[in-house]
């Protein structure tokens, strides 16, 4: 992945806490213990690997825990390289959480660089069989194809809520003093979960069956469009970073127009020039969709179903 990035990293993050010492790491854990009694009230420092699992984790633990993510909100977990201030974040953390299938092996890499003492690892899609990710011939064995299988498993809403239940299970181990917390906030969660799901269902359901064909600008959304029942027809990138040739674009819209598809999808950590410009030849409109990444409009797990889904009814109505 970037380890010899991630080393020349840990050597800058060695010499700044030789020369100012070794509470740089560590400020805002220090800061907070002058109002709390013991250790034991600390929150739980946990890193993860991109803003999905942050929210994820941030429902269930509360103010119990403290939740540092690797890739930063907007960034694609895909391409983003972690920094020096990464590395010093990172230190103290009790629990990794991962989502695997490659999306976050540069942050686990690196933190498993770390060396972190007592540092508990759970990878979220573990014994889960994925669907298959795109493949690339003209990817090196480090580019972005999803060899692993496609890691987007949380844009279906069951498989979040499979991941809240390993967060809740795993941060019961990690501070069993919290357990009846993180079952509880699990349980609440769970429930609005389910309950936007059901609301999603409901207006997915109104789009006629030769309508619910999706266009996307990378193949991040098999997931959902198997749980809403919608077709993928097409994506404008087989993994991101990588430009599509001419001739696959205008495969694409002559895909476009043969399924008299209204609306395809781009999204915001993306330069949509390749799809807009797809678009325009179609004659059809560009709208928004979010799979790995936040941003001001989007802020949460709830955020991206609920708008997801607005958008996909909206775009397909036309």
């Amino acid at each position: 992945m970037a380890k010899p990035l991630a080393l020349a990293l840990a050597l800058i993050v060695a010499l700044a806490v030789a020369v100012i010492g070794p509470s740089v790491s560590s400020a805002q854990p220090a800061a907070r213990a002058a109002s709390q009694p013991s250790a034991q009230a600390r929150a739980v420092r946990v890193v993860v690997g991109m803003g999905i699992v942050k929210d994820l984790v941030e429902q269930v633990g509360r103010d119990r825990v403290e939740v540092f993510s690797v890739v930063p909100a907007g960034a694609d977990p895909h391409t983003y390289q972690p920094t020096p201030r990464d590395i010093q974040s990172m230190q103290g953390a009790r629990l990794a959480v991962w989502n695997g299938l490659g999306i976050d092996d540069t942050a686990a890499d690196l933190v498993a660089e770390q060396l972190l003492p007592d540092l508990t690892t759970v990878v979220l899609s573990a014994g889960v069989t994925p669907m298959a990710g795109s493949q690339d011939e003209d990817e090196d064995t480090h580019g972005h194809a999803h060899a692993e299988g496609n890691p987007h498993l949380w844009l279906d809403p069951m498989y979040a809520i499979a991941y809240v239940e390993t967060i809740r299970d795993t941060l019961s181990e990690v501070d069993p003093a919290g357990a009846d917390t993180y079952r509880a906030n699990a349980t609440a969660y769970i429930g609005e979960i389910a309950a936007l799901d059901a609301w999603a269902k409901g207006e997915i359901a109104k789009l006629p069956a030769e309508r619910r064909k999706l266009v996307t600008f990378h193949d991040a959304f098999p997931y959902f469009a198997a749980h809403y029942d919608l077709e993928l027809i097409g994506v404008v990138v087989k993994s991101p970073g990588r430009e599509p040739s001419a001739q696959e674009v205008a495969a694409l819209v002559t895909e476009i127009r043969s399924h008299n598809i209204p609306t395809v999808f781009a999204e915001p950590q993306f330069n949509a020039r390749i799809l807009e410009l797809a678009a325009r030849d179609a004659g059809v409109e560009v709208k928004r969709l979010y799979s790995d990444a936040f941003d001001s409009q989007v802020k949460t797990y709830l955020d991206l179903l609920r708008f997801n889904v607005t958008s996909v009814v909206e775009g397909l109505n036309r």
